[in-house]
C-alpha cells in the first residue's frame, strides 16, 4: 500500500480548529504519516536530510496549510528551499519524480470571494500556481487541492464533513 506523507505547516495549530481536526482524522488512517513543521522547526532550522528521507520514504505528499495572505505559511517557503536541493529534487536526480504532490489548504473566506468578480479576483487553485510550478519543475505528478472554506464561521457539521472528504480524497490518492 502507498504511504502518504502529510507536511503540516499551521504556526498555531493549538488554536486551529480545522487544519488540527482535518490532521487528527488523517492521522488515523493507514499508512499515513502527520510531519507537524513548526512544532518540529518553530527557529525555522530544517533538518534537511531527515525531511528528505521522509519524502522517500513516501509516495504520495500532501502540504496542508491555512492560507496567509493568498499563500502558504512562511516556514513552507523555507522548507521549499532548504529541502529540495540540487541532485535530490532536481539536476542530475530528480529523486520525487513520479510521486504525487498534493495540496490541502483552508481559507477563511468563501467560493465567492475566490472568483473572477469576488474580493479576490482569483480562484485558490489560481493562488496556488506556484506549487504547480514547483510540482512540475522537480517532476512530481500534480493533484487537485483539497479546499476547505469559510473556515472563521463553519459549522460543527460541515468541518465533521469536510473531514470525511479530506479522508477520502487522501484514500482516493493512494489508489489512482
Amino acid at each position: 500500500m502507498k504511504k502518504v506523507l502529510i507536511n503540516l505547516v499551521h504556526p498555531n495549530l493549538d488554536e486551529s480548529r480545522v487544519n488540527k481536526f482535518l490532521s487528527q482524522k488523517a492521522s488515523k488512517e493507514e499508512n499515513v504519516t502527520i510531519n507537524n513543521l513548526y512544532s518540529k522547526y518553530p527557529d525555522f532550522k530544517i533538518d534537511v536530510k531527515k525531511e528528505q528521507e521522509l519524502l522517500l520514504e513516501n509516495d504520495v505528499i500532501i502540504f496542508q496549510f491555512p492560507m496567509y495572505w493568498l499563500s502558504s505559511p512562511a516556514l513552507l517557503k523555507e522548507w521549499f528551499d532548504a529541502t529540495f536541493t540540487y541532485n535530490f529534487a532536481y539536476g542530475e536526480n530528480y529523486k520525487l519524480e513520479g510521486k504525487k504532490f498534493a495540496i490541502a489548504v483552508s481559507t477563511g473566506s468563501g467560493t465567492a470571494q475566490y472568483s473572477s468578480t469576488g474580493s479576490n479576483k482569483h480562484t485558490v487553485e489560481e493562488f496556488l500556481t506556484p506549487f504547480v510550478g514547483t510540482a512540475s519543475y522537480v517532476k512530481m505528478n500534480y493533484q487537485n487541492p483539497f479546499v476547505t472554506y469559510e473556515t472563521f464561521v463553519l459549522s460543527d457539521e460541515k468541518l465533521e464533513e469536510s473531514a470525511k472528504n479530506y479522508v477520502e480524497y487522501i484514500k482516493n490518492l493512494i489508489i489512482s
